[in-house]
Parts: C-alpha cells; structure tokens; sequence
C-alpha cells in the first residue's frame, strides 16, 4: 500500500470505522471487498462513507 492509502486506513480506525478499514484495505490490495463480506454490508459501507467524503468536498 502507498502512503496516502495507509494514512486513508488510519483515518477510517481512529474514526472508529472499522469496517470501513478492512474494505479499504482490501481495496487496496487488490482484492474485492465483497468476496469476504456480505454483500448488502458492503453496499451500506459504501453509501455511509462516499456520503461522508462527497460531504467534505462540498463544504
């Protein structure tokens, strides 16, 4: 993983979101996140945190 996705991990457990963690970091190396977990979890994951970060962008 690079610098920037692993300061992006870091952000995701001391924000206390862990499983957005483990998608990032499966994400990152090369795997499909939703290969390892339920499918209807990953999607909810998905629309919690690109919300979170399209959020950001706005402000």
């Amino acid at each position: 993983m690079h610098k920037k996705q692993i300061e992006e991990v870091l952000k995701a457990i001391i924000a206390g979101k862990y499983s957005w963690a483990c998608v990032l970091i499966l994400r990152f190396n090369g795997y499909e996140p939703h290969h390892y977990i339920p499918y209807r979890t990953y999607i909810r994951l998905l629309k919690e945190n690109y919300q979170l970060d399209g959020a950001k962008h706005i402000s």
